[in-house]
């Protein structure tokens, strides 16, 4: 049986030994993406005294690079208020539609996914499997026993971590929580 390091989202191609690294990093990249554009528009309102929340902003995103455990729920909230920042020019960029301005469709697709995808990263720091990862811990340091034909795999929508025999393993299979398929389908040639 293979440890942790060995585990593969169900559905993903392995690129770190770790999924819980790779979604880590993903993550902090998006903290230090949401922590620019959120520094920027303190700026256009105040200027130079953007220099504040840009510095913690910094810190924040370091520590959470580092992962430091003062740091972690930090991400979510930044993450979160660039999301709530998003939803209100969506809201007004639909409306603007509403009224005949097809022009800003584009921006509000960009915008509506740009909600979507930080849903899921603010909702991933709920996860207890992600906060083990995050503070060092193994799920296999839980003392959880498997099958030799099973192992631990997440679901790569929700992330919540499943039991599966891999071998078993079907497109039509979905999550249990989330009900999203947990194998990707392979197109026929």
């Amino acid at each position: 049986m293979g440890n942790a390091d060995d585990m593969v989202l169900a559905g993903s191609r392995p690129q770190y030994s770790n999924p819980i690294d790779s979604l880590h990093k993903r993550t902090s990249f998006v903290l230090i993406v949401d922590s620019v554009l959120i520094t920027l528009a303190v700026y256009s309102f105040f200027g130079t005294l953007a220099i504040i929340p840009g510095l913690f902003f910094l810190a924040v995103w370091q520590g959470y690079k580092q992962k430091a455990s003062w740091a972690y729920w930090f991400a979510p909230i930044i993450i979160a208020t660039l999301t709530v920042a998003f939803s209100f020019l969506l809201f007004f960029n639909v409306a603007s539609i509403l009224r005949g301005n097809i022009g800003g469709l584009l921006f509000a697709l960009i915008l509506g996914y740009a909600i979507f995808s930080s849903i899921r990263f603010i909702r991933v720091h709920f996860h207890p499997v992600y906060q083990m990862g995050y503070s060092g811990h193994s799920v296999y340091d839980e003392g959880i026993k498997l099958p030799s034909n099973e192992m631990l795999a997440a679901c790569p929508s929700c992330l919540a971590v499943l039991a599966v025999n891999p071998l078993l393993l079907s497109p039509e299979d979905k999550c249990p929580h989330c009900e999203s398929p947990l194998v990707l389908g392979h197109e026929e040639e």
